[in-house]
């Protein structure tokens, strides 16, 4: 199976104890808003149940919101029934050129084997706009790609791309993004992976 198809599979199944577990917009998310301009469209990829694009357009932005989970989506609508939520595949990401101000993708990525994050890394380049900014947020190590026991369902396993600070700064170089900013933790929870938590923020 499709390993980021496997991943939105499980998240089927965990979407509800999800969403009550990390209910709080994403660290650093006003760090990234602070760059944009006033009232930006902002593309939320791997949106999940909604809460940062929620927290984004109570902050003034404008959001779509795109995952491939059915049922993660089925609560991001029912709780923020006015944001424009989309079922769709990140690596077929489908928006015409210089569409938006800023995209975040939080722990979206992590799930995209490491063959096709340049292809969409280079997607986001082109549907930015000029000066456009991204966030990604991402389970930091040792590269590698493995499976893990899903926290909520351990009987789950869920595919999982580790990516280093150095490969992902090499990755937004190759396509044509220069970093900003970098923020690095330690897991807080059992219900956190136990990877370091890396968050970038790099502009177009």
């Amino acid at each position: 199976m499709d390993k980021s198809k496997q991943a939105s599979s499980v998240y089927d199944k965990i979407a509800e104890p999800y969403a009550k577990e990390f209910s709080k917009p994403s660290e650093y998310i006003d760090e990234f808003l602070a760059l944009l301009p006033k009232n930006a469209k902002i593309l939320d990829v791997g949106c999940g149940v909604g809460v940062d694009s929620g927290y984004m357009v109570s902050e003034g932005f404008e959001v779509i919101g795109i995952d491939l989970s059915k049922e993660m989506l089925k609560l991001a609508k029912q709780e923020f029934p006015k944001i424009d939520f989309r079922k769709q595949d990140i690596r077929e990401i489908d928006f015409p050129s210089n569409s938006f101000d800023g995209i975040l993708a939080s722990c979206s990525l992590i799930h995209i084997p490491k063959k096709d994050v340049p292809a969409i890394l280079n997607k986001f380049h082109q549907i930015l706009k000029k000066d456009g900014v991204i966030y990604i947020a991402l389970q930091g190590g040792k590269s590698e790609e493995i499976f893990v026991n899903e926290p909520f369902k351990p009987d789950e396993k869920l595919f999982l791309n580790i990516i280093s600070f150095d490969e992902i700064k090499n990755l937004l170089v190759n396509a044509k993004f220069s970093i900003i900013k970098k923020y690095e933790r330690q897991p807080k929870s059992k219900e956190e992976l136990n990877f370091t938590k890396l968050f970038v923020i790099a502009k177009k």
